[in-house]
C-alpha cells in the first residue's frame, strides 16, 4: 500500500510541475511534442492536437518536450523570446508552490491552528519579565519575520543562546522588547531555549464549535497556508545549505525509496484515526514534498529548471545565446551526475532501511 500511495504522491507532484512548462510553453506560442508521465518505454499513449500524451513503464518523474531547438519554426522554444523561456522554464517550480499553498491552505481548515498571539506565560518567563503580555502577537525575532507558528517554532528550535529582539504588536501598537531565553534540558540530555510563553490554538475553520475556543477563519487558512510555503522553502534551503556544509550528513536525506518507507509509517498511524485522518496525513505529504521539489528544481545545477534558468541570466548579459550544442553537454553532465547522487541516495535509503 504504501508503494502505491507514494506513487501517486509522486505522480500528482510530477504532474503539476510538468503541466506548469505545458501551459506556460502554450501560452507562449511554443509547440509541445510530447507530454508524458514516467520514464522510459511508453505503456500506453494517444495523439490528441498534434501533442503525444504517454504514460511510460518507471513511475518516477515525467517531461514536457517541446519542439526541437534548433529548428526554424517559429514555435519552437529556442526561437521565441528569452522572457517567454524564462516563463515557460520557471512554470514548473511555480505550479509545485502553488499546488503546495492550496494543500496547506485546505489543511488548515481542518485541523487546529496554532498561533503567535500569546495567551499566557510560564512560572518566571523570560518573555513576561522583558515586557510581553497576553494577546500580544509575536510578529519578530531579531531579523526574523514570524508570520505564522512554524517561523517561531522553527527559530526557537534553532536558537543557540543570546538575547533575543522580539517585536510584537497588539489593539495599543507595535512594542519591541529583548528577552533572554532560559535554557532547559530535556530527558534525553538534550539542551534548548524558551521564552516562556503559551501561544493561542484555534479550532479549525470545519470542526465543531467548543465554548471557550476561538474559531479560525476562512481567511485565516488561506493566510496560514500562503505563509506556509515560504516556510517550507526556508527549511528545505536551510537543510541543503548544512548538508553542503557538512553540518547535517547523509542519513537525514532521504530519495523514493526512504520516502515510501516514510509514508507507509505516516499511512498505518493515520489509518487507525480513520479516513480523514489518512487522507489529511497523505495531503501534508504531498505539500511538502510539492514545496520540496520546487526549491529542488530551482537549483543552478545544468538539467534542473534553475540551471536553465541560469543559462538565459548568462544569455541576457551577454545578449546572445550560449551554443546549444555545449549548452546540451553541459545539461547531459548535469543529469548523470544527478543520477549518480540518485543512486546513492538510494543505496543509503536501502542501508538505513535493513542496515
Amino acid at each position: 500500500m504504501s508503494i502505491f500511495i507514494t506513487l501517486i504522491i509522486f505522480g500528482i507532484i510530477v504532474i503539476i510541475h510538468e503541466f506548469g512548462h505545458f501551459y506556460a510553453a502554450k501560452k507562449c506560442g511554443v509547440g509541445i511534442v510530447e507530454f508524458a508521465v514516467g520514464m522510459g518505454p511508453k505503456v500506453i499513449s494517444f495523439n490528441k492536437n498534434g501533442v503525444l500524451y504517454s504514460l511510460r513503464i518507471i513511475p518516477l518523474g515525467g517531461f514536457c518536450r517541446m519542439k526541437g531547438e534548433e529548428a526554424d519554426d517559429p514555435d519552437c522554444f529556442q526561437n521565441v523570446s528569452l522572457v517567454k523561456r524564462i516563463i515557460i522554464v520557471l512554470a514548473g517550480p511555480f505550479m509545485n508552490f502553488l499546488l503546495a499553498f492550496i494543500i496547506f491552505a485546505v489543511f488548515a481548515m481542518f485541523v487546529p491552528m496554532a498561533t503567535t498571539k500569546i495567551i499566557g506565560f510560564s512560572e518566571n518567563s523570560p518573555a513576561y519579565a522583558a515586557g510581553l503580555r497576553e494577546n500580544d502577537k509575536i510578529i519578530k525575532l531579531n531579523d526574523s519575520p514570524i508570520h505564522i507558528y512554524s517561523d517561531l517554532d522553527y527559530f526557537m528550535g534553532n536558537f543557540k543562546g543570546g538575547d533575543i529582539t522580539v517585536k510584537a504588536k497588539n489593539s495599543k501598537g507595535v512594542k519591541t522588547v529583548v528577552v533572554t531565553p532560559t535554557q532547559i534540558s530535556d530527558k534525553a540530555g538534550g539542551k534548548y531555549y524558551i521564552m516562556g510563553v503559551m501561544c493561542q490554538n484555534k479550532l479549525p475553520f470545519f470542526g465543531k464549535n467548543i465554548e471557550g475556543y476561538e474559531k479560525a477563519s476562512f481567511f485565516e487558512s488561506i493566510q496560514n497556508g500562503f505563509w506556509y510555503v515560504p516556510f517550507m522553502i526556508k527549511v528545505t534551503v536551510s537543510g541543503l545549505i548544512q548538508l553542503v556544509t557538512a553540518k547535517l550528513d547523509m542519513d537525514a536525506v532521504s530519495g523514493p525509496i526512504g520516502l515510501t518507507s516514510e509514508v507507509g509509517n505516516v499511512y498505518n498511524e493515520a489509518k487507525t484515526e480513520g479516513i480523514k485522518t489518512v487522507l489529511l496525513s497523505m495531503a501534508s505529504i504531498t505539500g511538502i514534498l510539492s514545496a520540496n521539489l520546487g526549491v529542488m528544481n530551482l537549483l543552478p545545477i545544468p538539467a534542473l529548471d534553475g540551471g536553465r534558468f541560469l543559462f538565459f541570466i548568462i544569455e541576457a548579459f551577454r545578449r546572445r545565446p550560449i551554443p546549444p550544442e555545449k549548452e546540451g553537454i553541459i545539461h547531459l553532465i548535469g543529469f548523470a551526475l544527478i543520477a549518480v547522487l540518485g543512486i546513492a541516495v538510494a543505496f543509503n535509503d536501502v542501508i538505513k532501511i535493513f542496515g
